[in-house]
């Protein structure tokens, strides 16, 4: 039975800062009320406590002197984090991750230290917050003032004395055919994260069109969801996409008053976001909200790994190919403090998982290894995500379908101008 993603809030604490800690506990968590947490306590060396608030982990192993908290996807990473030990070496641990592919984040407590990890693009949440000896670590920044996001890729060692963090992530540079390569990366991972059953957030642009594609040649039940203005182009697009593709679609037409209930309600979760994370996180909202399915599969981070955003072509233009793509990579980077956890936290606290399977370290490497003057053109028609395109005409996707251009979600189906005016 499928109880929702996990989450969970720890402290490293003082024995005399218990209270104090439990005060501030209380307020953070009213904000995730929907969820049931459990309570775990441990004594730690140098008079320290571990204090951990959890729901629905994929994995905890706890033992008498420490524990193990796993949250990742797909759901056959368990198999892999069920090896780790409270004594595990950061070398072994550093080495396991690598031979992963998937989407985690955890930590180990003994009771000498924390060892915390992330995946390679941090497509789960992750913050942390050292103190005068003490630690908070929490799935988003909202739980912990002040709180920063663990870099993906990493993996960080706290005690009472010192911090420090090391890389475990180490890309694989791809040689040869890059569309072949792409082509056999995007259908591989895609059959392993696209769930049996899953909604789809449905724009009609390229990224969601592919991941209804594919996913229709791996059988997978979808329920396409499309949300904006009656007369936007998402939602004209997006059913005629479904059209050709022979898909059914759920249209969700928002006016000002379901977009003023959908910012008062996502406003809630979200560290001072701007009028863009509001309205991206409300398409996110409507769209787990009216799913029938608990997974929620979005094309974020094409965009980024593919050069899909008409700034690129400017800047490339402008200052050339290299500045374009050390700008490219720059957002790559960030993606995990600008959409990731904005975008998983507002699915989450439905109840419902958000997957991003272009993120999946597969097509990460692929994305990374590929040439910027494959993604992107400087002549005047301004191709972009032309890789990506290239892999759909193999894929034997129709034409019409390969080439439309595609403006960004918040633009193309209004909900931002709509924002604009209430907010």
């Amino acid at each position: 039975m499928y109880n929702g993603a996990g989450v969970f809030q720890l402290a490293v604490v003082g024995k005399n800062k218990i209270r104090e800690y439990d005060k501030t506990l209380e307020k953070k968590l009213e904000i995730l009320d929907a969820l049931r947490f459990q309570e775990r306590y441990l004594e730690l060396d140098n008079d320290l406590v571990m204090i951990l608030h959890y729901s629905n982990p994929s994995f905890l192993n706890e033992e008498s002197r420490g524990i193990v908290y796993v949250e990742c996807y797909p759901d056959d990473l368990v198999n892999f984090f069920e090896k780790i030990r409270l004594d595990t070496s950061l070398e072994d641990l550093g080495e396991m991750l690598n031979n992963i592919d998937g989407f985690f984040t955890g930590f180990i407590v003994d009771k000498s230290r924390v060892v915390m990890f992330r995946d390679h693009v941090g497509a789960i949440p992750y913050s942390y917050k050292v103190g005068d000896e003490s630690l908070m670590v929490a799935s988003f920044k909202k739980m912990v003032d002040s709180s920063t996001s663990l870099p993906p890729g990493r993996i960080m060692v706290w005690n009472n004395r010192s911090l420090k963090i090391y890389r475990w992530f180490k890309w694989k540079h791809l040689d040869g055919d890059h569309v072949e390569e792409l082509k056999n990366r995007l259908v591989d991972a895609f059959s392993r994260y696209l769930p049996e059953s899953f909604s789809l957030g449905f724009s009609g642009g390229l990224d969601s069109v592919l991941i209804a594609y594919v996913g229709s040649m791996l059988g997978r039940r979808i329920e396409c969801i499309t949300v904006g203005a009656e007369d936007s182009i998402d939602s004209q697009w997006a059913e005629e996409a479904a059209l050709q593709l022979g898909l059914k679609l759920k249209k969700i037409l928002i006016d000002e008053k379901l977009v003023k209930n959908t910012v008062d309600a996502v406003s809630r979760y979200l560290v001072e976001p701007n009028i863009m994370d509001l309205s991206i996180a409300s398409v996110f909202y409507l769209v787990a909200t009216n799913s029938v399915y608990n997974f929620i599969v979005s094309g974020q981070g094409a965009d980024e790994l593919f050069g899909g955003y008409y700034k690129y072509v400017k800047l490339g233009r402008e200052k050339g190919l290299e500045y374009a793509q050390g700008v490219m990579m720059k957002d790559i980077l960030e993606l995990h403090k600008t959409n990731i956890e904005r975008d998983y936290l507002t699915v989450m606290t439905l109840g419902k998982r958000l997957i991003q399977p272009y993120l999946a370290k597969k097509i990460y490497e692929a994305a990374l290894s590929t040439p910027i003057n494959m993604k992107i053109k400087l002549e005047n028609n301004s191709n972009r995500k032309i890789i990506l395109r290239k892999v759909g005409r193999m894929l034997k996707l129709p034409d019409e379908l390969v080439w439309k251009p595609k403006k960004a979600l918040q633009y193309s189906s209004k909900i931002q101008k709509i924002a604009f005016s209430i907010v």
